[in-house]
């Protein structure tokens, strides 16, 4: 595609570069907009958010490192040398900002659930941005493809399924989800469990698409049951209890056409508002943007 997007002097910009400077941008706006809505501490909010986006770079470019060890081993000065051997881990990365954060809400005595839910909002913000910009890159290649959809990546030969660009639409989708979600009074840790459970299913969903597929299905696997068992910790829903509403409630649509009728209408309802509110949304992103300004009830002193 676009891999270099501008040339200052001898100097080449990348895409990928310029796209993953905007993602960190757009996730700091995200999480400073939550801090101020909350009524927290924003320049402690905006340490933790460098902080963590460095443990990630760190943990992104070590990963990468691991991942190719044969090569760093002869040539360790190329380590970090991102301009002639660029090269991150969106696994190592995931690792090592969670790992910081986690580290720094021990250490300050802060509460890393709703930490987890802020830091989680300004991580898919920034995905949406990194993801476009390894698609103009040409990073994470797709399997080869012929439909409509399909587009030529520069280094490949063939034409290539966008999964980069599908995985930013769908993180876009998910951010606009739980924006809501986060605007509004919930329980600790409950945006950060949802966050982990969508971004694994579309990683696991994605990684068949790519051309290059290592331990992401696994490590997907792994996010998803981390979601689920943090959403269970922070709502304390008991999971036996839902597994077995979820078997009869799939048993009664399938054998009482009057409850099917009523769960299908539920969920056409569901999917028109959902649809509808997305669309609103693009068409009114000013007004959407002056809605992150209000201001809830909802609180933490230890950030104040």
């Amino acid at each position: 595609m676009f891999p270099v997007l501008l040339t200052i002097g001898n100097i080449p910009i990348s895409s990928f570069g310029i796209f993953l400077a905007g993602g960190f941008l757009v996730g700091v706006f995200l999480i400073w907009r939550l801090a101020r809505a909350w009524d927290l501490n924003e320049e402690k909010i905006l340490d933790l958010t460098l902080l963590t986006f460095l443990g990630g770079l760190l943990g992104a470019r070590t990963y990468f490192v691991l991942e190719h060890l044969s090569y760093f081993w002869q040539n360790p000065l190329t380590i970090v040398l991102f301009n002639k051997v660029p090269g991150f881990s969106f696994w190592g990365a995931f690792l090592g900002g969670w790992l910081t954060l986690f580290y720094l809400a021990r250490r300050g005595k802060l509460d890393f659930w709703q930490l987890g839910d802020i830091a989680a909002i300004g991580l898919l913000g920034g995905l949406i941005l990194s993801d476009l910009g390894c698609f103009l890159g040409g990073c994470n290649v797709g399997i080869a493809n012929n439909s409509f959809l399909a587009v030529n990546m520069l280094g490949s030969l063939g034409k290539r399924f966008p999964v980069q660009a599908l995985e930013s639409v769908l993180f876009l989708i998910i951010l606009l989800s739980l924006w809501s979600k986060a605007t509004h009074f919930h329980q600790n840790g409950k945006i950060l469990s949802l966050s982990l459970i969508y971004i694994g299913v579309i990683k696991f969903l994605t990684e068949n698409l790519k051309e290059v597929k290592n331990e992401g299905i696994f490590l997907s696997l792994i996010l998803i049951i981390l979601g689920i068992s943090i959403f269970y910790k922070v709502t304390a829903r008991n999971f036996i209890s839902d597994c077995k509403e979820f078997v009869n409630s799939t048993f009664r649509f399938f054998t009482d056409s009057i409850v099917r009728k009523k769960y299908l209408e539920s969920w056409w309802k569901y999917w028109y508002n959902n649809k509808t509110a997305f669309w609103w949304n693009v068409r009114n992103l000013k007004k959407s943007l002056q809605k992150i300004n209000v201001r809830f009830s909802y609180k933490n002193n230890k950030l104040h």
